[in-house]
């Protein structure tokens, strides 16, 4: 529930850290959306992986299931078959792709990941997080924007800490996500989501980008989720995009919601992230549900030509079925080069529909460059970060946390 008239605000300096206790186929997504469909190049087929070439495919699914929501009704269809590649075990089947393997399950300890260090700034702001007056936060946030509380807000008793194998049911399937939240957790603050959305052949991961021990740090600020990627008939590796999309942004929808009405949560700071697959994931959420989410900051992320419709560079920025306004902070690596092309085009869809000039100013964190003239809350930022391949930005986990606690 983005405001589009909000102040431009958030790809400045972040506040101060406290650390305190505490796809020929998109799915032809949705039919309502009436999407053309079209065939990406055989050049679009690729492989990424450690160095290694180690593939996982195991599905996290421990625990005990305790939400459920709704069904997801829409139908989906697909005529293409694609190739995935993970190292050197991948195959490749057809011309079709868009989907990014990572070739190793994302947690910190088994991919690959940068060392160039972030520069951040600081600044002073309020509080985001564990408020004691007993009351519901609704005054304005560190960023400017009106807090919106959810109807969780009050409930005492929900879960706290890392609860694995939850499930919503999508299509008479049950798919698999985590959650983390902060202990103490306070009822009555509202607290940001961050969904975590992991490479192709990953497995969910809500500490992906150091998101929960950042949430522990600073008094609980978000609660972190973290969807598990599936195999398709067209793609047996785990992944969200493109074969998955529909189910994949249904299982969004339904977890967002199961989560508002069961904690309390600023439905006005809703978060995306996500590497290589996770990232085009991030992408084609702030097109589809930018009406929802206050920012997406994919890594190593980009979107395809499938045709017009969906976060497609290729055919017109305007042209897409896009809603809301959502800010993007886009993180790739210097020497990620394959992806380049596809994700300067992604991002020059994005400047197209949010106004945004060719002109760039530096923004923290450091090498950030923020594109000027976006409209108000619609920001667009890119970081090529030198040194850096297709991994994740370690030493930007900070920062990057630093950046969502300042909307």
């Amino acid at each position: 529930m983005v405001d589009p008239n909000r102040p431009s605000m958030c790809l400045s300096a972040p506040r101060a850290r406290r650390t305190t206790s505490s796809s020929v186929a998109l799915l032809c997504f949705v039919a309502g959306l009436g999407l053309a469909c079209g065939t990406p190049s055989p050049a679009e087929t690729e492989s990424e992986g450690d160095p290694t070439g180690a593939s996982t495919g195991a599905t996290e699914t421990a625990g005990t299931a305790t939400a459920t929501t709704t069904d997801g009704s829409a139908a989906t269809s697909s005529t293409a078959t694609e190739g995935s590649s993970s190292g050197s075990t991948g195959t490749s089947s057809a011309t079709t792709t868009g989907g990014e393997s990572t070739g190793a399950s994302m947690s910190d300890t088994a991919i690959t990941e940068g060392t160039t260090g972030a520069t951040t700034g600081t600044t002073s702001a309020g509080t985001t997080g564990g408020d004691t007056d007993g009351d519901t936060d609704t005054d304005t946030g560190t960023g400017g924007v009106d807090v919106l509380p959810s109807e969780g807000c009050g409930l005492e008793g929900a879960p706290v800490g890392l609860q694995k194998g939850l499930t919503t049911k999508v299509q008479g399937v049950d798919r698999s996500y985590d959650v983390y939240v902060s202990d103490p957790y306070d009822a009555d603050q509202p607290h940001a989501v961050i969904f975590s959305y992991h490479g192709v052949g990953g497995t969910a991961n809500t500490n992906q980008f150091r998101l929960d021990k950042n949430s522990d740090a600073n008094d609980g600020f978000s609660i972190n989720v973290a969807p598990q990627g599936w195999p398709s008939q067209e793609w047996d590796k785990n992944h969200f995009v493109p074969f998955n999309l529909e189910a994949s942004v249904t299982v969004f929808d339904q977890v967002l919601g199961d989560l508002a009405a069961n904690y309390c949560v600023d439905l006005n700071r809703v978060f995306v992230v996500g590497h290589s697959n996770g990232g085009q994931m991030a992408f084609h959420l702030g097109c589809l549900r930018g009406d929802k989410i206050r920012a997406i900051l994919p890594s190593g992320g980009r979107c395809f030509s499938y045709g017009a419709g969906i976060c497609d560079p290729y055919n017109g920025g305007n042209n897409q079925q896009c809603s809301g306004s959502v800010s993007v902070m886009s993180v790739m690596g210097e020497d990620d080069v394959t992806r380049h092309a596809d994700e300067e085009a992604t991002l020059a869809g994005y400047r197209s529909r949010q106004g945004c000039g060719a002109s760039t100013e530096p923004v923290d964190p450091s090498p950030c460059l923020r594109f000027q003239g976006c409209n108000p809350g619609e920001e667009v930022a890119t970081c090529r970060i030198p040194g850096l391949a297709h991994a994740l930005w370690k030493d930007g986990h900070d920062a990057i946390y630093d950046v969502m606690m300042s909307y």
